[in-house]
């Protein structure tokens, strides 16, 4: 059993790659916002005009915003595998740490996988609204664009049913 338990030492890496992997995108999305005040001011036209440039950088400030959302996952991600293997409450020690907020305290995996479903359908609605920005520069709109809505709505009625079948 010690021998199994000295496996939570993987974890540092998981909880290291993460934190890494949150700066990059942090720094994507503020990279992705520079470029759509750009693509708006930069237009070469009058900017309050042109429905152009205001289509692109809004397509730009969606996408930052789902580079930002990434981010904000990797970080729940980083912060629930400490709190289940290297917290002091994971170690048997009864007072919760005051730092960390309580939506964002995680007690079993089921907490973790549950708080990340949770991301990734708000994560697939910005996508969905990316996609349909991008798709009204076209006047034809496919049907296959509601697939994303639709796992959306099928996430959230999970979470919905998971949520209430915990009460």
């Amino acid at each position: 059993m010690q021998a199994l338990l000295r496996l939570r030492y993987l974890t540092v890496a998981a909880i290291g790659f993460s934190a890494v992997a949150a700066l990059l995108m942090f720094v994507m999305g503020a990279v992705t916002m520079v470029q759509a005040v750009g693509i708006y001011a930069g237009s070469g036209e009058d900017p309050a005009l042109s429905s152009d440039a205001a289509l692109d950088a809004t397509v730009k400030v969606v996408t930052g915003l789902d580079q930002f959302l990434l981010a904000l996952f990797l970080v729940i991600f980083a912060s629930g595998v400490y709190s289940l293997w290297w917290s002091p409450e994971s170690a048997g020690v009864d007072e919760v740490p005051k730092a960390i907020p309580r939506w964002l305290s995680v007690r079993t995996v089921s907490d973790l996988k549950l708080q990340l479903v949770e991301v990734i359908a708000v994560i697939l609605a910005v996508l969905f609204l990316k996609v349909l920005l991008e798709i009204t520069k076209s006047d034809v709109l496919p049907w296959t664009v509601l697939v994303l809505p639709a796992g959306v709505l099928l996430l959230a009625g999970a979470v919905w049913l998971i949520r209430n079948a915990e009460r």
